[in-house]
């Protein structure tokens, strides 16, 4: 049957549960209502400004098949969408959160903008340059009668990229068109005539908007610049240039008198600011919000225009996110001259500020020159810290502080290792305690202390390998309760971070080259003899210096940490000893490089994973969880000294940034209102750019969720869990594929394996945590490419376990070459066994089949044949470490005209059945048969027109149901039953570039959930 009627199957049976895809328009609605337009989507969030929360009130599909592209509403809160070629009208009535939607209009031309005349006219500007106004007083009525009034136009159609009507409040209306041709053609909708044509752009418009008092016109365009004009007399006022790439949005915003700002967002990324500068002609940017989407483009935002609230965007990866702009921090900076000036101390020419800390009611200040001054917290005042000479000389060129908030208390190391304690106690003076004593002449190089749930920890190393380390514990009144000498873990080995694992009472010791080394400190029988390391892990990952450990989980004889190294990548490792025995083992349970630059700190923060460092001249905290930069800051980079303070949720701000820059002290806080666990996010989004294939878990956990691998052109792979309702939650998005995925598959519930071009192969490694049953995920083995400058592509691959629990790897190449090798679990080691060639042609799928004692592999090629080998020779001399043929050719079929684009194989009590699609938009089923001296391959199913495009993917949904996508974005469900395809149901689904599935039965209520993804991601059931 023609399946690509869609009238004549049934859609019904096929439910769509949750859709993720570029973001097409948002628009916001008198400071409480965000729109959004999520392909043909409409949803709509309020906004609550006491609570500062947003909640989905309402979601409908409201056009079949267009995208959402341009949003308009009126005073009284009428809604015009526009997209494509079709427009409909809407109203929310938030009190009882239901969306009024009139059905689905369109024109014969493709829509740029619109917006309300009035309440009962739409104004609808076309591709053309032309205005439809379109009386929608009938759009609620049962008829729902919309009639066209009048067309104008300027009488210049020139083809538009962008435009806008903007209707003042004396009534005057102007459209603002950008061209494709690098024009931007102002005119007035009332007298038709062209007011004036801005040609200073070089290439297309991409947007073009007039300020709400008609002053002034802003546009942007594909060379990276954004220009105001003056609307009157079309003078060119100034440009702004900032943006990495293509603009594709921008907007006024708060707009008095002469102070005219802008915000702007594009393909690279970022949402920017700006401000007129009237003096110097020019454009200065306010604001920077760098990292606001992934991989390309925010395809849309907007801006509350009428209190500055807030800013709202979305981008290609799907997320819709909120940014407050009402709070995005204060910053506070004071010169050493104003310091001088308020505390009275005189600062030498080369005197700098060495050492700070954040005590309970003021911050603490070490200068290089051994002098002490505070900052109030309460008003931000400095005061002199008064301390005696002879203490003053012992900080001259050397100090190292750490403090302490439960003491209000500060600890300070002399070079000789001697700790002095400054404590605090209301508005009296500090006092001065030596808590060690030290005249040793060896020379302290580092200072580090840790502040645990019994004690407080502090520890002093010595350059000399020959003198041991300096271990102190205290109390939380910081006295000192014992101290322990350690023998230096090696020749080499400066530590740069402490952490205690209290439950065990293991020490740290994190060092250069990432290497930790581990202290028991349960093992020191005799205090006059140095504790010896027990453990010293070396080159953990590759990568420098370690730059912080932190606590996950843990038990007896076992603790996971989070470990941060400052080339960029952070770990979560598990490090465990056998009860009675000496010897420790680390596993790495999660591995990933960050590629933001420098890797300073990391913590776990309502459930995600916080990271924090330098990139250029920029310092950056990054959710790495919800993948969204929380905070930046233009300091001038990692060469500094600084220190992030982390504060809890009852405190008025999140974040406090220290640091010191050209010789000032700076003070940069953070406290959004919409930094709760989801940081602005009110729309989960997943990858940046195309995906590329999908892959669900074999087997659900107790939830009932499975985990979810998908694999995408922005080359990274991201672990999620699905529920039985379609809902995605993300977990980690890994950067180790540094060329364009191809495949991605679960081997068993432990292993999975991604493929991409430059020969890129990686086996991944699952687990779960204990306490928080988050999944994990590392880089298991890496197969070495085949040339120092490999150029292939790696189309696919299939496995089988052996007996052992190894596993065997075929992967097919893009130069028609089949390799097989043995992969060992135990050493993580790939053993070549089998390379072959097919013809030269490029191999496209490639599948085990195992049943009756043999092995068969199974390809399918772009000549359109599909090809069964005999493998089972192979599997029999995994252990010879010699490198062989496939065996013979068993089966050579042409089941396509073109490429065999998609290769399923169905076991089905005795029988075999290949189901294959391809470029001649054919689908196919054969029937593998198995004799003791032949193989056939026989087709006995054949649709001609399957699909209107090309076959994209094959899923297999139970014993008779098929799940097939093509390119023309119809999804299909068919039915085998034995003989004959049957579609049961084909619908269109809004994920373009349509290219890869996966599906999934044994639900708990019965259901099967199918995945398809390409420009965005579906789950359907």
């Amino acid at each position: 049957m023609p399946s690509n009627a869609l009238s004549s199957v049934k859609e019904q049976s096929l439910q769509k549960l949750s859709h993720y895809g570029p973001v097409t328009s948002l628009k916001i609605f008198k400071s409480s209502l965000i729109l959004a337009g999520y392909g043909p989507i409409l949803k709509v969030y309020s906004v609550d400004k006491a609570s500062n929360t947003t909640k989905l009130i309402f979601q409908k599909q409201v056009f079949g098949r267009n995208k959402i592209h341009s949003i308009a509403v009126s005073d009284e809160g009428k809604i015009l969408v526009c997209g494509g070629r079709s427009f409909a009208v809407l109203k929310v009535d938030e009190e009882h959160c239901k969306l009024q939607v009139g059905s689905e209009r369109a024109i014969n031309e493709w829509i740029v903008s619109c917006a309300f005349l009035n309440e009962t006219t739409a104004l609808i500007l076309n591709s053309h340059n032309t205005v439809y106004k379109i009386d929608v007083s009938q759009w609620d009525t049962e008829d729902q009668h919309f009639s066209l009034l009048e067309e104008v136009h300027c009488n210049e159609k020139s083809i538009l990229y962008s435009g806008s009507i903007r209707i003042l409040g004396n009534g005057d209306v102007y459209v603002a068109a950008g061209t494709v041709m690098n024009g931007v053609i102002i005119w007035n909708y009332h007298t038709k005539q062209i007011l004036h044509n801005l040609t200073d752009h070089e290439g297309s418009i991409f947007g073009v908007k007039i300020d709400r008092n008609g002053k002034y016109v802003v546009s942007c365009s594909d060379d990276r610049s954004i220009k105001l004009y003056d609307l009157e007399t079309a003078q060119l006022l100034a440009t702004g240039w900032g943006h990495g790439s293509r603009i594709w949005n921008l907007d006024f915003f708060l707009q008095m008198d002469a102070d005219v700002k802008i915000m702007s967002a594009g393909e690279d990324c970022t949402l920017r600011f700006w401000q007129y500068n009237q003096q110097e002609s020019s454009l200065d940017q306010l604001e920077l919000i760098e990292n606001a989407h992934l991989g390309k483009h925010i395809w849309s935002s907007d801006i509350d225009d009428e209190t500055l609230g807030l800013c709202v965007s979305g981008g290609a990866d799907g997320k819709i996110r909120v940014h407050d702009l009402q709070n995005r921090g204060t910053l506070l900076s004071y010169s050493l001259v104003e310091i001088s000036k308020q505390t009275g101390l005189t600062f030498q020419k080369n005197e700098i500020i060495k050492q700070y800390c954040e005590l309970e009611v003021q911050t603490l200040f070490l200068t290089s020159h051994g002098q002490f001054f505070a900052m109030k917290a309460n008003d931000s005042s400095f005061v002199k810290v008064t301390i005696p000479e002879t203490l003053s000389k012992e900080f001259n060129n050397f100090g190292i502080m750490h403090g302490f908030k439960q003491s209000n208390s500060a600890i300070v190391c002399t070079r000789t290792g001697a700790l002095l304690k400054i404590a605090f106690a209301d508005e009296q003076e500090p006092s001065f305690e030596w808590i060690i004593e030290s005249s040793s002449p060896n020379k302290v190089t580092n200072f580090l202390s840790y502040k645990g749930e019994t004690s407080t920890y502090m520890f002093t190393d010595c350059p000399n390998p020959q003198i041991p380390f300096t271990f102190h514990i205290l109390d939380h009144r910081l006295k000192i309760q014992k101290t322990l000498t350690l023998a230096q873990p090696e020749r080499t080995f400066t530590s740069t971070f402490m952490h205690i694992d209290e439950t065990n009472n293991w020490l740290f010791l994190g060092s250069r080259h990432a290497t930790i080394a581990i202290y028991d400190l349960n093992s020191n029988s005799n205090a006059n003899i140095s504790l010896q390391v027990s453990a010293v892990f070396r080159k953990m990952c590759p990568g420098d210096t370690i730059t912080s450990i932190s606590f996950i989980e843990g038990n007896h004889n076992e603790a996971t940490l989070l470990v941060t190294v400052r080339d960029g990548i952070y770990m979560y490792v598990k490090f465990s000893r056998v009860e009675d025995q000496e010897e420790f083992k680390f596993t790495i349970l999660q591995e990933n490089k960050l590629s933001k630059g420098f890797l300073e700190g990391a913590m776990i923060k309502d459930g995600s994973l916080i990271v924090y460092g330098f990139k250029s001249s920029h310092f950056y905290i990054w959710n790495e969880t919800k993948q969204v930069e929380i905070t930046n800051e233009l300091c001038g980079g990692a060469h500094r000294k600084w220190e992030l303070i982390t504060y809890d949720e009852e405190a008025d701000i999140d974040y406090k940034f220290i640091y010191i820059n050209k010789s000032s002290l700076f003070f940069k806080t953070f406290k959004g209102r919409f930094t709760d666990a989801n940081y602005g996010i009110i729309n989960e989004g997943t990858h940046g750019r195309e995906i590329r294939d999908i892959a669900i878990s074999p087997v659900a956990y107790d939830d009932g969720n499975r985990l979810l691998l998908t694999a995408s052109e922005d080359t990274t792979v991201r672990l999620s869990s699905v529920d039985t309702n379609g809902i995605i939650t993300t977990y980690w998005c890994m950067n180790n594929h540094v060329s364009g995925m191809q495949k991605i598959a679960f081997i068993n519930e432990e292993y999975a394996g991604s493929t991409a071009a430059n020969e890129e192969f990686i086996i991944w490694k699952l687990s779960k945590l204990q306490a928080s049953k988050v999944p994990v995920i590392t880089e298991f083995a890496r197969l070495p490419p085949s040339s120092d400058i490999p150029d292939l592509r790696i189309m696919d691959f299939t496995t089988i376990e052996s007996t052992e629990g190894d596993i065997i790897v075929a992967a097919v190449y893009s130069d028609s070459s089949i390799k097989l090798w043995y992969l060992n679990t135990n050493t993580a080691q790939f053993v070549p066994l089998v390379e072959d060639r097919y013809t030269t042609c490029c191999i496209l799928n490639v599948n085990f089949i195992k049943v009756k004692g043999q092995v068969l592999l199974v390809t399918g090629t772009t000549d359109g044949n599909v090809t069964i080998w005999d493998a089972l020779e192979c599997f029999l001399s995994t252990t010879d470490n010699t490198v062989t043929k496939l065996g013979p050719m068993l089966v050579k079929q042409q089941l396509h005209q073109s490429g065999v684009k998609a290769l399923a194989i169905q076991y089905n009590d005795n029988d075999i059945h290949i189901f294959t699609g391809g470029d001649d938009n054919a689908l196919v089923v054969s029937k593998l048969i198995l004799s003791s001296n032949e193989v056939i391959l026989e087709p006995i199913s054949f649709v001609e027109s399957a699909a209107s495009s090309t076959i994209t993917s094959i899923s297999l949904v139970s014993t008779n149901k098929i799940f097939v996508t093509s390119v023309d974005q119809i999804i299909r469900l068919w039915t085998f039953n034995g003989e004959d395809l049957e579609c049961d149901a084909a619908t269109y689904t809004t994920v373009s570039d349509t290219g890869c599935s996966d599906a999934f039965s044994g639900t708990t209520n019965g259901t099967s959930l199918l995945f398809v993804g390409g420009a965005g991601l579906s789950v359907w059931k």
